[in-house]
């Protein structure tokens, strides 16, 4: 999806390592949240290198996206080189799986200068001390993490606040609904929906034919923790403990938050894509055989180019019994290799990327939400009402990320929501067995 497939910088880096001392610590003056799901490396930087002079030559890397969403890219990097006469910049696509790719760049050495970094390699990357060090470079510029999303920056941070990669852009989920059939069955704006006007209004939408295929249903819900996640904080529950070594998703608030995701489904009110032969929610939606889902900002371009004659709209998530919204939060990080030859250089160009000039272009081309907060009242959210309702999820969203056990939640509770949602287990034991296999995983492979 265009708004999640983000491009990946990255460059042939040097085996020398990184200008400045490689003494732990950061500079206090230039450190973001503390995240004590990601150990501090043991030696880092903890000065900030001057960009380099002489002709530099920065090789840049990533998966492809878009070929509209690759262009914008390119341009940026572009506009850095104008910027930089003395530095060039070549863009080389890494195909396939990138993360795995990069731990063999990883273990060969032969790693790029900047790169993009994803949540979960960064709790595999700052810990081994393969990441350039930004705290200094921030300080000394005076680029303050709070300039950022706090929410966003939290996955790319240490336990002691070091910053080791600044997020370049993100999603959150929002409820989009059809229009259409919203004034056909009488419902009104949802903005200020709770669980239970959901529910009802799931059961007004259906409309149930002679199969599946024949039928409108209310929403479509995936047996996916990284939707069914928003509703277990909503809820007032956890999914993982604060130093990320106990599951805590099986909760009196998860068991509550899994019984009423999973009620559409077993009520008929719900499908799942698969249900109606759809590849995901999106194209369930877009074919109008469901009338709501959970989805992000690739929506829009998503539906603009294969489904342009569906009109809806696109809500806040539904207030949950505690009171309060619950959202996922999806982003991705510009960092730079540890070992890099040119770290001042480096530096420069994930400050641009990072800034206003680039992130502005990036929103009003329609592409991806800023993690700048200083854009937060652009004009193009109030052209663009959508995209606002997402960019509010910032401020009642938690990063879908959850330490070194991430892959293992992901799945296990992923099991445990189809499981359920197929009748097999209840609420209260799917999520018991998934707590227990994420925990003995724990236990197996994370020191005390």
């Amino acid at each position: 999806m265009a708004l999640t497939l983000v491009a990946l910088l990255t460059a042939c880096g040097g085996s020398s390592s990184s200008s400045g001392g490689t003494t732990s610590g950061a500079s206090p003056s230039a450190t973001g949240p503390k995240n004590a799901l990601v150990r501090c490396p043991s030696n880092t930087n903890t000065t900030a290198a001057s960009p380099e002079t002489g002709q530099i030559h920065l090789v840049v890397a990533g998966w492809a996206s878009t070929p509209a969403e690759d262009a914008l890219v390119k341009q940026g990097l572009q506009n850095f080189e104008k910027l930089h006469p003395n530095v060039t910049v070549t863009w080389t696509p890494i195909p396939g799986d990138y993360a795995t790719k990069m731990r063999a760049n990883v273990a060969s050495g032969n790693v790029p200068d900047v790169f993009y970094l994803q949540p979960p390699m960064a709790q595999e990357y700052i810990p081994a001390g393969k990441l350039l060090n930004l705290s200094p470079y921030m300080a000394r510029d005076h680029v303050s993490p709070s300039t950022y999303y706090p929410s966003l920056m939290q996955d790319f941070d240490c336990a002691d606040g070091t910053v080791f990669g600044i997020p370049k852009d993100w999603n959150s989920l929002g409820l989009f609904y059809n229009k259409t059939l919203f004034q056909q069955a009488g419902l009104g704006d949802p903005s200020n929906w709770t669980w239970d006007d959901l529910k009802n209004a799931a059961q007004k939408l259906t409309k149930r034919g002679s199969s599946p295929a024949n039928s409108v249903y209310g929403i479509a819900l995936p047996a996916d923790a990284s939707r069914w996640g928003a509703f277990l904080f909503a809820n007032g529950g956890q999914m993982v403990s604060a130093d990320g070594k106990q599951a805590l998703f099986n909760s009196q608030a998860g068991i509550q938050a899994a019984e009423f995701y999973t009620s559409f489904e077993l009520n008929h009110t719900g499908v799942m894509p698969g249900d109606v032969g759809a590849s995901w929610d999106g194209d369930a939606f877009g074919k109008q055989q469901v009338a709501m889902t959970l989805e992000g900002g690739w929506m829009i371009p998503f539906l603009a180019q294969n489904y342009p004659k569906v009109q809806y709209g696109i809500a806040p998530l539904p207030i949950g019994p505690s009171g309060k919204r619950g959202n996922l939060l999806y982003t991705n990080a510009w960092a730079a290799y540890s070992g890099t030859k040119y770290p001042g250089m480096a530096w420069e160009l994930i400050k641009y990327m990072t800034g206003a000039d680039y992130q502005t272009q990036v929103l009003h081309d329609g592409f991806a939400l800023p993690t700048l907060t200083s854009l937060a009242n652009d004009s193009y959210f109030q052209q663009n009402p959508g995209v606002k309702v997402l960019q509010d999820g910032a401020a009642y969203g938690q990063p879908d990320f959850y330490g070194v056990a991430d892959t293992e939640i992901h799945n296990d509770v992923s099991n445990a929501l189809q499981s359920i949602m197929l009748g097999k287990q209840s609420a209260t034991d799917a999520l018991n067995a998934a707590a227990q296999k994420v925990n003995t995983w724990i236990q197996q492979n994370v020191a005390p």
